[in-house]
């Protein structure tokens, strides 16, 4: 979790942090941060705000803050999360080289397709949480059945169950942007019952797109018309959390009973920071359909989710779009290739519409 990590206020100062304090000169300390930020895409963002970067591009710097003292033994938990395919392919890129070097590397993943070729060994926790050997040769069978994703092959798409009814939002002549980045937005129209996902690599502006459309930031320029009442899910969980308690944070709200867990009421008398990321990640999205919006925007919803979560997930968005526009930023090409009625793709500071086989296609072969 990278907000539970980065401590220093640039990324240069996160990265030379540890080498200063692990007795590296001050030149060496440069020059070793400045070439492991530029190893996970971060050249050119070395003296921005920390707060200024996108969720991917804080868990990059976790990355080079953690490895740029070049420790025997690596340990990534959930490395790829909120990652965009091209920053997964430079992780996968720099396991294999550590490993070559004779490095012992452990990947801890839900996403396992992602390193299963590069594995020299594999394991699964099985539900009574013992940990077990995997058989190379039927890994990705054997995962899938513990609930991992590793298949190589994505979910045909459903077919829409859902009518196009409204127009809920409209955006005309729109600019969004953050600090020194901006980025002009196609004109959209978006109706009740659309899933609409917006991809696009870390820092394109697809959070600030999302908050934009919200009402959480004003444009640079153009309006937005929203019909109804919109709710915006941030992809950190925790900054949605206002009670001290699950149970309170969900008190009054109007739960649809099919998408809460059983296990929300053994820890409703708990702090909801107690819970996994996974937890947090399902505790988010049941706030948000308590709310009951109109216009549904979520921020990488599907970072910290196992196979089973993500089933409930997009049962969850099938709900949802019964009543409501949803909007989702991701990078997972299950969920476009599953949901999504439309891409809008950000890049190269603009954001157009595409084709979803098209979008499907730019998240699958990026990290390859």
């Amino acid at each position: 979790d990278p907000e539970k990590q980065i401590a220093m206020p640039t990324p240069l100062d996160e990265v030379s942090f540890t080498l200063e304090n692990l007795g590296y000169s001050e030149e060496e300390a440069l020059e070793r941060s400045m070439a492991y930020l530029k190893a996970f895409g971060l050249e050119g963002k070395e003296l921005v705000q920390v707060e200024d970067l996108s969720g991917g591009e804080k868990r990059r710097l976790t990355l080079a803050a953690s490895l740029a003292h070049d420790p025997g033994v690596l340990i990534l938990d959930e490395p790829t999360a909120s990652v965009d395919p091209w920053g997964v392919r430079d992780i996968r890129r720099f396991v294999r080289d550590q490993a070559r070097r004779g490095r012992a590397v452990i990947v801890v993943e839900h996403k396992a397709r992602y390193f299963l070729d590069l594995a020299s060994r594999a394991y699964g926790i099985t539900g009574n949480g013992s940990l077990e050997p995997v058989g190379m040769d039927r890994a990705e069978e054997t995962l899938e059945n513990l609930g991992a994703d590793a298949s190589m092959t994505l979910e045909p798409r459903g077919a829409a169950s859902v009518s196009r009814g409204e127009t809920l939002l409209e955006a005309e002549g729109l600019v969004v942007g953050r600090g020194s980045f901006k980025a002009s937005v196609e004109d959209v129209k978006i109706k009740r019952g659309e899933v609409v996902a917006i991809i696009g690599r870390n820092g394109s502006g697809k959070t600030t797109l999302l908050k934009t459309l919200s009402g959480l930031r004003r444009p640079l320029e153009g309006t937005v018309h929203l019909k109804g009442r919109a709710f915006y899910v941030p992809q950190a969980p925790d900054y949605l959390f206002t009670e001290r308690s699950v149970g309170g944070e969900l008190e009054g709200l109007d739960l649809p009973e099919d998408l809460v867990p059983r296990w929300i009421t053994r820890v409703a008398g708990e702090s909801p920071y107690r819970l996994s990321h996974g937890q947090r990640r399902w505790l988010s999205l049941l706030i948000a359909a308590g709310r009951r919006p109109d216009v549904l925007l979520l921020d990488e919803p599907t970072t910290g989710l196992d196979k089973r979560l993500f089933s409930r997930l997009a049962s969850f968005l099938e709900s949802a779009r019964k009543s409501s526009a949803v909007i989702v930023a991701t990078h997972d090409a299950r969920l476009v290739a599953l949901l999504a009625d439309r891409v809008l793709l950000a890049g190269d500071g603009r954001v157009r519409e595409i084709g979803v086989e098209e979008g499907v296609g730019i998240l699958e072969s990026a990290w390859r």
